[in-house]
């Protein structure tokens, strides 16, 4: 290739690096929303911290909130979904879905009054962020889906190319100059949290495939009904012409408390209300049960029909509906909440630490130095800028991200200095935190507000202590004359 000059040679390199800076930059996206994505009901809460609480509603309250919302909606109903309080979301919403498509959420109270609509506010962000990327979600959830299957390959390829990768799990030399405590980061946190590694990774790649494997099932076994693919795998719906009536919901209940007393009912739908196909559905959580749920049928008028079979029906109908539990952490309780938030922070770290040791052994540096520094501490930023956002115009937050990202990046690449950019982007993340949770707590008593958002402000306002400690260390330089705040310290 001797005819090329150095300048396209150049050009080339650089090219190739920058996109392997973007498939960098898109894992540890992915990996940072995915693990706030474990305490996703804490941002629902944070967003609207006023909404009535309650570990469980009357029965007489659901049937009420189901007829409002079926009134309220001006369309006919393709069905009401009444949404149980958990143990992390202690409330209760209904969802309307129109039969054109459309659909209307309110929260309700312990009268089956309806509230105010659930805010798309951060919590929103998030899922746009780690299940679609922000594109359409189609193509969002297959790229998604791909970059589960290279952290699969990423994985299983780090496994063989450090046959000594075991031996050296707690080798970790600090200090040691930058590529190699890049090096032994990135190589203890992927041996500590290789199983959940790993089953992270399948189970992302799993969600983008399920698609496209069903049309090409369709297309090969079902004349190309993916309806019907979607049926054997995970239960057809049932079939009934009843006369037109007010859904059975207190007899479909009743059936619940005894004769499954011991199951945690997630949501209650009706489908088709007002229609003489009509029939109900309970999702109820079963102990011992890795699987999302079991689902209830119950006739029109609220007798039951049969389950699913999600819990106890084949195999591979079990294991496809565990898959969301896993991937999430939703399971265990609060300890395994937890862990997995560790263990997604651990693994973030690995995205991280990977692409710094990439950027280390290339000697010396350019300008995707300063494109990385402007993600990774970008990113926070953007979070932080966009969570304030969401408390004052909730359908702004994906915008406020969106250029709250391109400012970050364009700030590091004028800085032209990595260590100073992330000194500069720690700072306005820190300074972004303080202000909201300042604001927040003059807005709201801390009387009003429950544990669990008191918890998510106070780990804000360590946070925005962390990203502060610069300018503190500066201060100390600056008044012992021993040094200056410029480019290379701020």
């Amino acid at each position: 290739m001797a005819w090329l000059s150095p300048q396209t040679v150049k050009s080339a390199l650089l090219g190739h690096s920058a996109i392997g800076l973007v498939v960098g930059a898109l894992m540890y996206l992915l990996c940072l929303t995915g693990t706030l994505l474990v305490v996703a009901e804490y941002f629902e809460r944070w967003q609207q911290p006023l909404i009535y609480e309650a570990p469980a509603f009357s029965r007489e309250a659901v049937t009420q909130a189901v007829a409002d919302g079926a009134r309220r909606l001006n369309a006919p109903a393709e069905s009401v979904w009444a949404v149980f309080p958990t143990e992390f979301l202690p409330r209760g919403h209904i969802a309307v879905v129109g039969n054109n498509g459309g659909e209307q959420e309110w929260w309700f109270d312990s009268d089956g009054n309806l509230g105010e609509p659930p805010a798309e506010g951060l919590a929103h962000l998030l899922r746009e962020l780690h299940y679609y990327l922000l594109l359409p979600h189609t193509w969002g959830m297959v790229l998604v889906s791909a970059l589960g299957a290279m952290l699969v390959a990423l994985i299983l390829t780090g496994i063989l190319a450090h046959p000594k990768i075991l031996r050296d799990a707690f080798h970790l030399r600090l200090g040691r100059g930058r590529r190699l405590e890049q090096i032994d980061i990135h190589n203890r946190l992927s041996v500590w949290g290789l199983p959940f590694h790993l089953a992270i990774a399948i189970t992302g790649a799993f969600f983008g495939l399920v698609g496209p494997l069903v049309l090409i099932a369709a297309s090969a076994f079902y004349d190309g009904d993916p309806e019907t693919v979607y049926a054997d795998v995970y239960g057809d719906d049932p079939v009934l012409e009843a006369t037109v009536q007010a859904p059975g919901i207190d007899s479909a209940l009743d059936w619940m408390a005894t004769e499954l007393p011991e199951g945690d009912i997630l949501y209650l739908v009706v489908h088709h209300p007002g229609q003489r196909s009509q029939f109900i559905e309970i999702a109820a959580e079963l102990p011992g049960r890795l699987a999302y749920s079991e689902i209830y049928r119950f006739a029109s008028d609220g007798q039951f029909i049969g389950s699913q079979g999600l819990t106890d029906g084949p195999t591979g109908r079990q294991v496809l509906y565990s898959v969301y539990r896993l991937h999430f952490g939703h399971f265990g309780g609060l300890p395994v909440r937890i862990a997995y938030l560790l263990l997604g922070l651990a693994l973030t770290v690995v995205s991280v630490s990977g692409i710094n040791v990439w950027l280390a052994k290339r000697g010396g540096r350019s300008r995707v130095n300063d494109l990385w520094s402007g993600v990774v501490w970008g990113t926070p930023f953007a979070l932080a800028v966009a969570a304030g956002i969401s408390l004052l115009a909730a359908k702004a937050t994906i915008g406020a991200y969106v250029l709250a990202s391109i400012l970050a990046i364009v700030l590091a690449v004028r800085t032209a200095d990595e260590t100073t950019a992330r000194l500069r982007l720690q700072f306005l993340t820190g300074a972004t935190l303080l202000a909201i949770v300042t604001g927040y707590m003059w807005v709201y008593p801390m009387d009003k507000l429950p544990a669990a958002v008191l918890t998510l402000n106070a780990t804000m306002l360590l946070l925005a202590m962390w990203w502060l400690r610069p300018l503190q260390w500066a201060s100390r330089r600056t008044r012992g004359n021993t040094a200056c705040i410029g480019k290379k310290s701020f």
